[in-house]
């Protein structure tokens, strides 16, 4: 072999092992972009469905530790809904405490009607809310000799917690407000009536082993599940499709706030349970599809099964009504009778 043809496999097996070295250098490269890539696109991705979640479900500014989340008043008064408060009962009335399961320190107020009675009603207020607005519906039932308690539900008003989780975990809090009332008055004879979130909240408290004590649910503009309402809601208000980004926002929730949306689905809990409901909605309701009431309502296997619905009156305002109370007593007194 000549010297020329041994230097020539030289040069060619340097170059052999030259292009395999920029081979590996090259995907190398490429596998370090994309995954730096990924992960930064991960981050931000993150950043943004925690931003998400903290501005619909977390409490709190900095001025205000106590203030409803941020998109509360865009979320309320934005479809029609002005927020009022109720001057409280002129009724002899106690506070209450109560340690969830969870650990925290939540707060109600029990009203107590004029004359002895086992007729209780545990009132709920709607998301961001307190107490106070559950007030507006307090007065009639006292009247007509009904206690009354009004929570304020977890991450609201007087009571602990950081994030408000669509019912999922007020459910629970609402089977324990009840476990309480049954402990001060043992022949109790409970109505579960809740409004909008809090109308969630009930009707998932109907999967929560209830005592046999809550003889009625009464659901006041409640949706059918928070995930089908947020999804509506992300594309009335950003105009964007909400898949796939509502269930990456669902992940971050899980994470950040202990709940997914879709576990906060009152029709499950409908489908499950028989006892008599009243199913209350507004034709004019911006914020919770009146179709959802229909979907509730016939979801349901009661035999003792009611729905109001009421034509003019918006978003959490149905009280209002001429006929709204006269319906709602109605329909109590006979599960509260003895």
């Amino acid at each position: 072999m000549t010297l020329g043809a041994v230097s020539f496999r030289v040069f060619m097996k340097a170059m052999i092992h030259l292009k395999k070295t920029l081979l590996t250098v090259f995907v190398t490269a490429m596998i370090t972009i994309l995954l730096t890539a990924t992960a930064l696109c991960t981050g931000i991705a993150y950043l943004v469905g925690s931003f998400f979640v903290d501005m619909a479900l977390r409490r709190g500014t900095a001025t205000n530790p106590d203030a409803p989340p941020a998109v509360f008043r865009s979320a309320i008064e934005g479809n029609g809904q002005n927020i009022l408060s109720a001057s409280k009962p002129d009724f002899d009335a106690e506070d209450w405490t109560l340690q969830s399961f969870d650990g925290l320190s939540l707060c109600a107020t029990h009203f107590k009607p004029k004359k002895s009675s086992h007729r209780w009603v545990l009132l709920l207020h709607g998301y961001g809310l307190s107490k106070e607005h559950a007030w507006h519906y307090s007065k009639e039932y006292l009247t007509h000799n009904y206690h009354i308690v009004t929570p304020d539900l977890r991450a609201c008003g007087d009571s602990e917690g950081q994030y408000i989780t669509m019912g999922a975990f007020e459910a629970k809090d609402v089977a324990d407000w009840t476990r309480r009332i049954v402990e001060k008055d043992p022949q109790a004879r409970i109505v579960l009536h809740g409004v909008s979130m809090g109308a969630a909240a009930v009707m998932l408290a109907e999967g929560e082993n209830l005592p046999h004590n809550v003889v009625a649910v009464v659901e006041d503009s409640g949706y059918a599940d928070a995930y089908s309402l947020f999804a509506t809601e992300i594309d009335k208000i950003l105009s964007i499709p909400p898949y796939p980004l509502l269930d990456f926002v669902d992940l971050i929730c899980e994470h950040r706030a202990g709940f997914s949306f879709r576990k906060a689905r009152p029709l499950d809990a409908v489908r499950n349970s028989s006892l008599p409901t009243l199913f209350i909605h507004g034709t004019a309701d911006r914020l919770v599809p009146f179709a959802m009431m229909q979907q509730l309502y016939d979801a349901s296997p009661s035999y003792s099964k009611e729905k109001l619905v009421i034509d003019k009156n918006g978003h959490g305002a149905l009280y209002q009504a001429k006929n709204y109370f006269p319906t709602v007593l109605s329909f109590t007194d006979k599960w509260t009778e003895k």
